[in-house]
């Protein structure tokens, strides 16, 4: 009978030590952090995990090195354990250090030298977030295990590193593996497009407001500067358009703001063929004499507004996309500032009028005009208002970089 209870204790115990040791304390688990082995005695989950590592891989340049990376892990159903790293291969050792946040929920520790982040607990969790730093540079693929439950598992997937080696090199050996292959040129291609076609969409704007076609209203003797705008604006934003489809034809890219660049996309095309009505129609200007005065002047108001809040609201989605949030706060206040000049352009000319009625029996006097002053003062605030967004838009990084 004590021969009998003693196994049952054993065999009780074993069960009890395994369930532990893969579903508590990650703690337990540092002897498996290159393979990152779950043996739970169960096979693992074949199918595509419902979880999500942001980002999936990191290039480190110089200028990273030593800084904080935030890493997430996201899931659309619970987990209880996992195991996470960074390397630059399948049989890399684990690269860099992370850290944990204060402010993030217990539910992380650090294991094998800090390199390598495990549950802390098995209380259910639908996300995690840590602090990576990298110590030095190279494309580096963050990589989990994931544990739903004692029998529900994902074993960490493998890294597929592309090349142009011949086929005898051993590299070429994993691109007989069913996992995606990931093109490591493609992201930051993707992206460098998108930013072209934003910084010339920023251009065509500035081009739109030195030649404003709505200050022709209030200034006829402004046409020829409007026309030569005019015809600047549209190529910009062809150029930029031309962009915009290499960028989706050539490349499949996946980022966190994919729908800000579909939309970014469509506008920037849309931004095109109302620049196009635009120019039409600031060369058809009639002359304050011309019969069809009136109607050159409503069609010349409707396409300036449509392509203006076009292109602004195309440049808005795209800078959505970037880190720094000075930059959306920027173009907001570059559109006040755009609000004001056409303000001050009524203003000014209301002021002329009443001031040439008010003079209209003596002697002119030679002085500089207020319209011509202010549009000076507008005109050099845009080009620095431009000048800064772009040079954002160039090195600013986006989220998902």
């Amino acid at each position: 009978m004590y021969n009998s209870c003693g196994l049952l204790f054993l065999s009780f115990g074993f069960t009890m030590l395994e369930f532990i040791t893969c579903d508590s304390d990650g703690s337990l688990l540092a002897g498996e952090c290159q393979r990152m082995d779950i043996n739970h005695g169960k096979p693992a989950q074949n199918g595509e995990a419902p979880f999500k590592i942001e980002p999936e891989y990191k290039e480190v340049t110089d200028s990273e090195l030593g800084k904080n990376i935030i890493v997430s892990l996201r899931a659309s159903a619970q987990f209880k354990g996992f195991m996470l790293d960074a390397r630059k291969c399948d049989e890399c050792a684990s690269a860099g250090r992370f850290h944990l946040i204060q402010t993030e929920p217990n539910n992380s520790i650090l294991i094998c030298d800090d390199r390598v982040v495990a549950q802390s607990n098995n209380q259910r969790k639908t996300i995690v977030n840590v602090l990576w730093i990298p110590e030095e540079t190279g494309v580096f693929f963050f990589r989990a295990a994931f544990v739903e439950d004692f029998s529900i598992f994902w074993l960490r997937k493998p890294i597929i590193l592309t090349t142009t080696a011949s086929p005898t090199t051993e590299s070429t050996s994993h691109s007989t593996q069913t996992s995606p292959t990931v093109a490591l040129a493609s992201p930051p291609q993707c992206l460098q497009y998108m930013r072209y076609a934003l910084a010339l969409l920023l251009f065509s704007r500035l081009c739109f407001l030195g030649g404003s076609s709505l200050l022709m209203i209030f200034r006829p003797a402004s046409k020829m500067a409007t026309m030569i705008a005019s015809v600047f604006e549209p190529a910009s934003k062809t150029i930029a358009v031309i962009f915009v489809l290499i960028k989706l034809i050539k490349y499949e890219c996946a980022c966190e703001c994919d729908s800000l660049q579909i939309v970014f996309s469509a506008l920037t095309v849309a931004a095109m063929v109302s620049s196009l009505l635009h120019t039409l129609t600031v060369f058809l200007y009639c002359g304050p004499s011309h019969e069809l005065r009136k109607c050159w002047l409503c069609a010349i108001i409707i396409v300036g507004l449509m392509n203006t809040i076009i292109t602004t609201t195309a440049i808005f989605f795209e800078i959505w996309c970037f880190q720094e949030r000075w930059l959306p706060l920027l173009m907001g206040v570059f559109v006040v500032w755009e609000f004001m000049l056409y303000l001050g352009s009524v203003c000014c000319e209301q002021m002329e009028k009443y001031r040439s009625r008010k003079n209209q029996n003596r002697t002119a006097e030679k002085r500089i005009s207020p319209w011509l002053f202010m549009f000076i003062i507008f005109s050099v605030f845009n080009a620095m208002f431009t000048a800064a967004l772009i040079t954002g838009v160039s090195l600013v990084k986006t989220k998902n970089s």
